[in-house]
């Protein structure tokens, strides 16, 4: 090459993006530039990198893309699907301070190239398999999955004739990912399928846990993919996932986006809601030709980030809850949905367990995204019933999602994972009316100062007797240890009524502990549990306490 960058740009988190991403139309790399995004600044790099990439992947149509932002721009260049870690590598070497080794990134990518899977992938285009490096490829979902070494493929037909499909969905948002997926298992166990679902909390399939912690990624989807046991395949898709690795696949009958609101921002270039509902949207790129989006239908920054969507897909079918003009809602206490342009009243919110009664609305939102998703994917309105219906918020079926406890003292516990200010306000109706309240919440250090004290507000807003601050060690991220407890103090001491208790306890479960001990006969601890959900657990248990 010519002449390397001038030191203008500073380029992060070069990653590989084996799956789709929001800027990408097929595999390759993306990273995060720090410097000028002038178009001609940004013309300037495209022809640097692009240049680059040819000539270390020679008519493989490698492209670049950008998406400007606060800090700089998101940059994302697409490359060979077998040869992403030496794209890494070229990416980075474009932003180095000396010229490109060139020879050495040629010699690298022709020995990472693997030409029979490259052929194999592209003669199996729009069919369902994936691959990965660890565990070979894969012609065919759940279980009609067959997985072959990367060193013994099959021949094109016989991948061809393997690779049929189950039914999966890709579910997104900000709040209730999780609880949604949950519900959607329940609803196709209760049609007779074998469901499989990642979440953050893990991969369940058939109701068995078989992997415990944060599974929200294409790794993820893989693992329950390949699960021969599975007929109806969950996906939970963080936005973390999306923006590091892309999706698993394409072909989904149905994806949702339950919500957007402000939570990792800042992260990602994503600096507003309405980039973050940009980014979730990008769930929307796994559907097939005529699948269903299911999005909340009273939501500004996802209305405004879907009609950019449908220009690019007007093939979409979207499918709203959330009101009365919905295709899904709740009035006069129950839920209903629209079939065949008719209303069908569905249940009573009172038949939702998961609503305690109504005061867990946000649960009641997440049931009418589940029954949309259901029912896209042909799954009865009989099982839709059933399968809410049977859905316990409890320890087993939702663990760690208002998992209600029976204290021996005569007082309550409530384990939840609301982590932002949304996720708070939607808890109000489960802590009203209490004769004492008791709060375990703590917060990570990779949100913004001002998400920060807009957590701390809505938890004054909950109107607490006692708050127990706890520190998140795991989540710190760039920030000291007491930082964030000592930012929602200063926010939270003026906010509070007077007499209200505020604490430091960093440990989570000796948190917790404090938090159970002072709560009395009526009163409610409200345990808001991100880290250490194992030792709460047992610390209820040995406290005595009873799932309720």
């Amino acid at each position: 090459m010519g002449s390397a960058l001038p030191p203008l740009w500073l380029l992060t988190e070069a990653r590989r993006v084996p799956g789709l991403h929001p800027l990408l139309d097929r595999p390759g790399v993306a990273g995060e530039l720090v410097g000028p995004t002038d178009p001609a600044s940004l013309e300037r790099v495209r022809a640097h990198v692009g240049t680059l990439l040819g000539m270390v992947f020679p008519d493989q149509g490698c492209s670049v893309r950008f998406r400007t932002h606060a800090l700089g721009a998101s940059i994302a260049c697409a490359c060979p699907e077998d040869q992403l870690n030496t794209a890494v590598d070229v990416l980075e070497a474009a932003f180095g301070p000396e010229l490109p080794d060139l020879p050495a990134l040629q010699a690298a990518a022709a020995a990472e190239a693997r030409p029979a899977l490259r052929a194999l992938l592209r003669a199996c285009a729009g069919l369902p398999v994936f691959w990965d490096e660890d565990d070979g490829f894969t012609a065919g979902l759940g279980r009609h999955a067959r997985t072959w070494p990367l060193d013994a493929l099959p021949p094109v037909a016989e991948a061809v004739a393997a690779a049929r499909a189950v039914p999966f969905v890709f579910i997104t948002g900000t709040n209730g990912k999780t609880t949604t997926s949950r519900m959607l298992s329940a609803i196709a166990a209760a049609a007779g399928e074998a469901p499989g679902h990642t979440s953050s909390d893990g991969v369940v399939v058939n109701g068995r846990e078989i992997a415990r912690g944060d599974w929200t990624g294409p790794g993820a989807a893989r693992a329950v993919l390949r699960s021969p046991e599975v007929s109806f395949a969950v996906l939970e898709t963080a936005r973390g996932g999306l923006m590091r690795r892309g999706l698993a696949l394409t072909g989904a009958p149905a994806a949702a986006v339950t919500n957007i609101s402000d939570d990792h921002l800042g992260e990602w270039g994503l600096d507003d809601l309405d980039a973050l509902a940009w980014a979730k949207l990008g769930v929307a790129r796994g559907l097939r030709l005529g699948g269903a989006l299911v999005v909340h239908g009273q939501n500004p920054p996802l209305q405004r980030a879907l009609a950019a969507l449908l220009a690019e897909r007007p093939d979409l079918r979207v499918l709203r809850f959330g009101d009365p003009a919905a295709d899904a809602w709740a009035a006069d206490g129950a839920l209903h949905l629209r079939e065949g342009g008719a209303p069908l009243r569905l249940m009573g919110v009172d038949e939702l367990p998961a609503a305690y009664g109504g005061r867990a609305a946000f649960n009641v939102e997440n049931a009418l995204c589940a029954a949309l998703l259901a029912r896209a994917c042909g799954l009865s309105v009989d099982a839709v019933r059933a399968g809410l219906r049977a859905f316990r918020p409890d320890p087993v079926a939702g663990r760690g999602r208002l998992n209600r406890y029976a204290l021996p003292g005569g007082g309550e516990a409530l384990v939840d994972f609301a982590h932002n200010p949304d996720g708070l306000r939607g808890l109000q109706g489960l802590c009203a009316d209490r004769a004492a309240l008791a709060v375990l919440a703590g917060q990570a250090g990779d949100r913004p100062d001002a998400s920060i004290d807009a957590y701390a507000y809505a938890l004054a807003a909950l109107r607490p007797t006692l708050v127990v601050l706890k520190e998140l060690p795991r989540h710190r991220r760039g920030r000291a240890d007491g930082e964030v407890r000592a930012r929602l103090r200063a926010r939270l001491q003026p906010a509070l009524g007077p007499g209200v208790q505020l604490v430091d306890v960093p440990d989570e479960v000796d948190a917790a502990a404090y938090a159970i001990d002072h709560t009395p006969p009526g009163g409610l601890a409200l345990l808001l549990v991100h880290e250490e959900l194992d030792g709460v657990e047992a610390l209820l248990a040995a406290r005595g306490a009873t799932p309720a």
